[in-house]
């Protein structure tokens, strides 16, 4: 989906993105050389475009998922409680007290200052990957 996403953005075909080759689609079997025009969308394209779009439209908002799953009888869906550690951390910084409510200064704003217990054999912190991220999601999900 990001690929789909920065397609549109570059205004570029979206298989040209995924496969980062302008002329995917376009090559002769053969040769390999490119024929045709470049710019101009294959049934792929659209078909991904077609998929992404769907996706988009039917996704509820709220929770993620998809409203064909949602609207299905047989789909029941739990509701696991998950906490925003930057949140967590704005909450703290302004509820102020009971005796005197929390005033924020003009303009003031937040951002996250992460920091991580994992860290190398130097000393330098270790944040989790993206891959170890999905693993880890995978093997954490409920059959």
């Amino acid at each position: 989906m990001p690929s789909i996403r920065a397609s549109m953005a570059w205004r570029r075909r979206p298989t040209a993105v995924i496969m980062r080759d302008d002329w995917f689609g376009k090559r002769d079997p053969w040769t390999g050389e490119p024929s045709g025009t470049m710019d101009e969308f294959t049934s792929w394209d659209y078909a991904l475009m077609d998929a992404f779009q769907t996706i988009e439209d039917f996704t509820d908002q709220k929770s993620g998922i998809p409203i064909w799953e949602l609207d299905d009888e047989a789909v029941y869906v739990d509701a696991v409680r998950k906490f925003n550690k930057f949140q967590q951390a704005i909450d703290n910084a302004t509820k102020g007290s009971k005796s005197k409510a929390y005033e924020p200064a003009p303009g003031e704003y937040f951002v996250p200052d992460m920091g991580t217990r994992r860290k190398d054999a130097d000393g330098k912190p270790i944040f989790q990957s993206y891959s170890e991220w999905v693993r880890k999601s995978i093997e954490d999900a409920p059959d």
